[in-house]
C-alpha cells in the first residue's frame, strides 16, 4: 500500500525520546479520543434512538411546533405518492443498474473550532447541530449550544501513524503500554474507513459510484485517500449532501420505471429522526433530475425485498414505524430550545399495508426477527437472485432454541408456499451463517445479538449487494487479494459463489461493523439502470420425469422501450458446444423458442435478448460467467425427507477442474453414505460422510475423468443429490 506520510528516522527517534511526556500519546487524550469514538458510533448507530428534546433546552420548557405534515423539502417542491404513475414497475435488485450510492465517514465539528479536539458536533439538521466541548475535569463531553457545525471527511494518514507507532514499541519498549492503546485506537480507526475504501473501489468495478459529501470541495480529499490507499476513483460521481449517517439502504430512494419509456422515478418514505439523510432522494432527484415522488409513510429500505414484478416482502417492523405519532426532527428556530419533531396520526395495520400495496404492489409483510440489533429488516436474512427464487442465511442447527431460529423457518416456509408471477411456487437456495473471528459458534441468541452490556454481532453474509455481474461481500476476517484469510470464511465464499453463480465476489471485511446492526447492503443504494431489457422466465430446471420424446418449450416476456431487435436461446448438451435458437414474438411480449430433446443429456441453457437502442442482456444476467439453467430427463432428481436438502449447498467450483467443495451443515450424529455416478449410471466412487455441524464436502476432480457426475448422499430416508461437471 502506498505509503501517505514518510517521517525521517531523526524524527521518529526525537519524539520517542519525548513520548512520554508528550500529550499527543498521553492516556488523557486516549481517554478524550475513545469517548469521542463511542460518542460517535452511538451517532452512527443504524437503529438511532430518537433525539432528547429536553436535553437540548436552556430554560426547561418546549416549543414545539405542531405540524400535521411533512415539511416540504429544501431541494424542491414535494410531489406526493398519491400522484405517482399507474403504469409502473419496481426492478429487483438483480437487474441492471447504473449506479451505487453511498457516502464517506465524516467527523462534524462547531464552527469555529474544526479539526480542534477539544470539540465536536453532532448533526441535526443541514448545518446546524448539537455542540460539545471536552470538560478535563470530569473526563466527559459537556453540551455547550445549539449552532453551525462542519463536516470534515476522514482522511487521515493511520499507515503512517501506525508505522510510527509500531515502530516505538519496537525500539522503546518501555512506552509499549500507552502506544499500544493508540495503535489498537488507530487501527480499528483504520479498519472502520477501509470498509468505505473497499466498498467505493469495488463499486466502480461494476458500476458508477456515486458518493455523497456536504460540500463538492470535500470530493478532492476524498480522491487523494483513494489514491493514497492504492485504489483511485475511475468511474464515480460527487452529489452534495448533508449527513447524519452512513445507512443509505434505509433513507435512499426506492426507484421504479413508469410509462412507455420506462423512466426512472424514485418514491421517497419519511426516514425518522435523521433530517439530512432523510433528504437524500431530493438532493439525488435535484442534482440527477430524476423525479421524486414523497409520501409521509415511515419506511427503511432494508425492510423492502421486491420480485420485480408487481410483488412486496417486508417484515411487521413497518407496523411499529407508523403506530406512533412523532415524525421527523426539525428546527424550532429558538436556538434556546432548538429541537422539535412534526407530529402526525397513527396509522393502523390496515392502513399502512394499504398505502404498500397501492405505492409498491401486492405486500406480504411478515413476522420480524427480535435478535437482529433492532431493525426488524428482511435484508439481514433474505435476498432474491431473480424473480422466482430467494436466497435465505440458514441458521445452524446449533440455533434451533434460538427465538430468530423459528421465525425465519416460520417466514422461510410461508415466502416458499406463495406463489412467483408464472403461478409456481417461488424456490429457495441457502447460505451459510457467519461464525465468530475464531471460527466457533456464537454460544446463544444474547451472544450474537448483544445484551444491554455487551455489543453484539448482528452477522449476516444476506447482507450483500448485488451490482450488476458483482457482489460486494461481507465476509468476518482480514482480506487479502480480494480473499477471506480465516478457512472457514474462505470455505463460506465458495458456498455463496454456489448460490450466486456467475457473479464476481468482492469481499469486505466488515467486523468494525459489529454492534451497528448492519453491513454491506445497509449503506449502500441501488440507482437502475436507463431503458432496461426486462426479461421475465420461469425456467425449466431440475429433472424432467417425461416418456415422450418432446421438445422442450422455452418461453419469456421480454421488453424494451426501443424494442426488442433480437432474442435467442443459447444451449448446449453435457457441457459441449452451445448451439442456438431464435425465439419467435408472440402476442404480450412473450417470445418463444423449443429445445431438442435428449434423453441422456444435462441440458444448459439461457435466454439473451437485444434492443434495437444496442444493448444486450442475459437471463440468468450472468450468462456470461458461467450461470445457465439446467436439467435433464431421468431420474437424476432429488429425493428428500425431513428438509435434508436445506443442509447441502451446491458444488463450486462447476464444471471442476481441480477440487470441488460443497459446505453442508449436517444435524448432530447424522451419517451418510456418498456414491457418485457417471452418465451412464454407474457407481465410479462410494465413501461415508460422518460429522457433525458445518463443514466443507471435496472432492478430488483432478482424479476423475472429463464428464458429468451425479453425486448421491444417503442416510435412511433421506437422499440428497447434487450434479457435478469434470473439465
Amino acid at each position: 500500500m502506498k505509503k501517505v506520510l514518510t517521517i525521517a528516522m531523526a524524527a521518529l527517534m526525537s519524539m520517542a525520546a519525548m513520548a512520554q511526556n508528550d500529550s499527543k500519546f498521553s492516556t488523557d487524550r486516549l481517554q478524550k479520543l475513545t469517548s469521542r469514538a463511542e460518542m460517535q458510533k452511538h451517532q452512527r448507530q443504524r437503529q438511532a434512538p430518537k433525539p432528547d428534546a429536553a436535553k437540548f433546552m436552556h430554560d426547561g420548557t418546549a416549543t414545539l411546533q405542531m405540524s400535521a405534515v411533512k415539511s416540504t423539502k429544501a431541494a424542491g417542491d414535494t410531489v406526493w405518492a398519491s400522484q405517482m404513475p399507474a403504469d409502473r414497475w419496481f426492478p429487483g435488485e438483480w437487474e441492471e443498474v447504473q449506479a451505487i450510492v453511498v457516502t464517506w465517514p465524516y467527523t462534524y465539528y462547531p464552527a469555529g473550532h474544526v479539526g480542534d479536539e477539544d470539540y465536536q458536533a453532532d448533526i441535526y439538521i443541514p448545518g446546524y447541530g448539537a455542540q460539545y466541548q471536552w470538560n478535563n475535569s470530569t473526563n466527559r463531553w459537556a453540551y455547550i449550544g445549539w449552532g453551525p457545525v462542519v463536516g470534515v471527511p476522514d482522511t487521515v494518514d493511520y499507515e503512517g501513524m501506525i508505522d510510527y507507532i509500531n515502530w516505538v514499541i519496537t525500539n522503546y519498549p518501555s512506552y509499549a503500554a500507552t502506544y499500544q492503546s493508540y495503535l489498537e485506537y488507530y487501527q480499528g480507526l483504520w479498519d472502520f474507513r477501509n470498509v468505505f475504501v473497499n466498498l467505493i473501489d469495488a463499486i466502480q468495478h461494476g458500476a458508477q459510484v456515486w458518493i455523497t459529501v456536504p460540500s463538492l470541495s470535500d470530493s478532492t480529499l476524498i480522491k487523494d485517500v483513494m489514491t493514497a490507499e492504492g485504489k483511485p476513483l475511475t468511474n464515480y460521481r460527487f452529489i452534495e449532501n448533508y449527513t447524519n449517517a452512513f445507512w443509505y439502504r434505509d433513507c435512499g430512494p426506492i426507484c421504479f420505471y413508469y410509462g412507455p419509456q420506462d423512466s426512472i422515478a424514485m418514491l421517497n418514505f419519511e426516514y425518522n429522526g435523521r433530517a439530512c439523510d432523510d433528504l437524500l432522494p431530493d438532493s439525488i432527484s435535484s442534482q440527477m433530475g430524476i423525479p421524486n415522488y414523497t409520501t409521509g409513510i415511515k419506511w427503511e429500505g432494508g425492510n423492502c425485498l421486491v420480485d420485480g414484478v408487481g410483488r412486496l416482502f417486508t417484515s411487521d417492523a413497518t407496523y411499529d414505524e407508523n403506530a406512533d405519532t412523532v415524525g421527523q426532527v426539525y428546527f424550532t428556530g429558538d436556538v434556546n430550545n432548538p429541537i422539535g419533531y412534526r407530529y402526525k396520526t397513527p396509522l393502523s395495520h390496515a392502513a399502512v399495508l394499504d398505502s404498500m400495496n397501492r405505492m409498491i404492489g401486492s405486500t406480504s409483510i411478515l413476522p420480524r426477527f427480535r435478535y437482529d440489533g433492532g431493525t426488524g429488516h428482511i435484508d439481514l436474512y433474505a435476498d432474491m437472485i431473480d424473480e422466482n427464487q430467494f436466497v435465505f442465511s440458514k441458521f445452524p442447527t446449533n440455533y434451533s432454541s434460538w427465538y430468530d431460529y423459528g421465525v425465519a423457518a416460520r417466514n422461510i416456509d410461508s415466502l416458499t408456499s406463495w406463489q412467483s408471477f408464472a403461478n409456481v411456487n417461488y424456490t429457495a437456495a441457502y447460505i451459510p451463517f457467519p461464525r465468530k473471528d475464531d471460527g466457533s459458534y456464537f454460544v446463544s441468541q444474547e451472544e450474537y445479538n448483544g445484551t444491554s452490556s455487551t455489543m453484539g454481532y448482528t452477522r449476516s453474509y444476506s447482507n450483500h449487494t448485488l451490482i450488476n455481474n458483482i457482489i460486494v461481500q461481507p465476509c468476518f476476517s482480514e482480506v487479502v487479494n480480494w480473499q477471506p484469510t480465516a478457512a472457514w470464511d474462505l470455505a463460506y465464499m465458495d458456498s455463496l459463489r454456489a448460490a450466486y453463480p456467475g457473479y464476481t465476489i468482492y469481499p469486505i471485511d466488515i467486523r468494525s461493523f459489529d454492534g451497528y446492526g448492519g453491513a454491506i447492503h445497509c449503506i449502500t443504494k441501488q440507482i437502475p439502470a436507463e431503458s432496461p431489457i426486462r426479461i421475465l422466465h420461469s425456467p425449466t430446471v431440475g429433472s424432467l420425469l417425461t416418456t415422450s420424446a418432446m421438445p422442450t418449450a422455452i418461453s419469456a416476456y421480454i421488453t424494451n422501450n426501443t424494442g426488442i431487435a433480437q432474442a435467442q436461446v443459447k444451449y448446449r448438451f453435457n457441457g459441449g458446444e452451445w448451439q442456438t435458437v431464435t425465439m419467435t414474438a408472440g402476442a404480450d411480449s412473450t417470445y418463444s423458442a423449443e429445445i431438442p430433446y435428449d434423453a441422456n443429456a444435462m441440458v444448459e441453457y439461457y435466454i439473451t435478448a437485444s434492443s434495437n437502442g444496442g444493448k444486450t442482456i442475459t437471463k440468468p444476467f450472468t450468462a456470461g460467467n458461467g450461470a445457465y439453467f439446467i436439467y435433464s430427463y431421468g431420474t437424476l432428481g432429488i429425493a428428500n425427507a425431513d428438509n435434508a436438502e436445506e443442509n447441502f449447498g451446491q458444488f463450486f467450483p462447476n464444471p471442476a477442474t481441480e477440487k470441488a467443495d460443497m459446505v453442508i451443515d449436517l444435524p448432530g450424529g447424522k451419517n451418510y453414505s456418498v456414491s457418485i455416478y457417471d452418465l451412464s449410471g454407474r457407481e465410479v466412487h462410494r465413501s461415508s460422510l460422518q460429522a457433525q455441524g458445518t463443514i466443507v464436502y471435496s472432492i478430488n476432480a483432478a482424479r476423475m475423468a472429463s464428464g458429468q457426475y451425479t453425486v448421491v448422499f444417503t442416510n435412511g430416508s433421506e437422499r440428497v443429490a447434487r450434479k457435478l461437471i469434470v473439465k
